[in-house]
């Protein structure tokens, strides 16, 4: 059993190397989220390394080593993948007599990833992104999202009204080896049909950042930090934000063989089905914060789970990709919508995936005491649910 003080430890790595390049380091957004909430509310955040250095000239962490301070000390103990790097054993975090709660949180792509390993099967609770409903999890994996850092929600902050933007729909996916069989129908079947309603913008920003503190943060975050996309996205009315993989009704499990199988068929034959897996991003949160209308796949539809559900055609607008014609009729008959949408969705984001609303979302799932003490400090738009 727990013993609940207002203590959170992490294990993370180690803080990252400016002389590597960039596409090589690696980005815990879902631990940085979390801490970021955490520490706004007045909980105290340790961690076995320094990690996250608030501003390129200072010495301060966002994750801070306390020598005298040990996973033991604490109430709850978040972690990624921490096994295959050897941070620490499953024997020292899993001992019988711990009296903290042991949390993964995970944002991996892929069907099989680290949480389905056996040695991490004894977490307490696994918060998932690209959670779906549709496919069978673990009984102790609950949805997740990437939510909103404190860098993304000031990134995308000072945007144009929507009237003043460019009536455009940004679509400009990066597909690489393994392109999203999601992105490639989207790219081959909905592209063409809403380009006489809505302009599309296909360029793609690939140029490292010239100032100095945003090539800091492009270089430490794998790339992601991109001052050039977030103006972009700040000034255009609308953004695709799709993503995923086509999986199969059968099997359930996503991590088994076949499964994995019949998704690369899938995704070869360019077939469709009403499952999508690997559909979470750092676009859909970075559109909606910055006002756009976001686009993206009927969430209902296709099982994308979040904790805190948008409601299709008022957040964004989610597309079935087996009745595109659907959305195109209304899209023309109602284009008043993408400005609603725009609004709406925007508020939605930031009322309920700032990172001080994922953290009292993270406190009631592990059955914290004293969320309520702390909730007086949520500012986020005056409520939570």
């Amino acid at each position: 059993m727990a013993n609940f003080n207002q203590r959170v430890y992490f294990y993370v790595g180690s803080e990252p190397d400016s002389s590597k390049p960039a596409e090589h380091v690696g980005y815990p957004h879902l631990l940085i989220a979390l801490a970021e909430g955490l520490k706004t509310l007045g909980i105290e955040v340790y961690s076995n390394n320094s990690y996250w250095r608030l501003s390129q000239d200072s010495e301060e962490y966002l994750f801070s080593k306390n020598p005298s301070i040990s996973h033991e000390d604490c109430s709850i103990v978040v972690f990624g993948d921490v096994f295959s790097t050897n941070i620490i054993t499953p024997e020292q975090l899993f001992h019988k007599n711990r009296k903290y709660i042991t949390v993964a949180l995970e944002d991996c792509d892929g069907s099989r990833t680290f949480s389905s390993k056996p040695e991490y099967r004894k977490a307490d609770i696994v918060l998932k992104a690209h959670f779906n409903s549709k496919l069978k999890f673990p009984s102790n994996v609950y949805p997740w999202a990437f939510g909103l850092s404190e860098r993304i929600i000031k990134a995308t902050s000072n945007n144009l009204n929507f009237q003043d933007r460019e009536k455009k729909l940004l679509i400009n996916f990066r597909h690489n080896k393994f392109a999203h069989s999601v992105r490639k129908t989207v790219d081959k079947e909905l592209a063409s049909e809403i380009a006489p309603i809505i302009p599309l913008d296909k360029s793609i920003d690939t140029h490292p950042p010239t100032n100095p503190y945003d090539y800091w943060l492009w270089q430490r975050t794998g790339r992601r930090h991109n001052p050039n996309y977030y103006q972009r996205l700040k000034h255009t009315a609308a953004c695709a934000a799709f993503g995923g993989f086509f999986v199969p009704e059968f099997p359930e499990d996503p991590t088994t063989i076949i499964s994995r199988v019949f998704k690369a068929a899938y995704s070869q034959l360019g077939l469709k089905s009403n499952r999508i897996i690997q559909w979470d991003s750092w676009r859909l949160w970075e559109s909606l914060a910055s006002g756009c209308a976001t686009f993206h796949v009927d969430f209902e539809k296709y099982g994308c789970q979040l904790p805190v559900m948008p409601e299709n055609w008022r957040h964004y607008i989610g597309i079935d990709l087996d009745n595109i014609q659907f959305a195109i009729s209304r899209i023309r008959s109602e284009p008043e919508i993408l400005e609603k949408v725009s609004i709406e969705g925007k508020l939605w984001a930031l009322e309920h995936y700032s990172p001080t609303a994922t953290a009292i979302r993270f406190l009631k799932s592990v059955g914290f005491p004293y969320v309520e003490n702390y909730t007086s400090n949520y500012l986020a738009f005056g409520r939570y649910e």
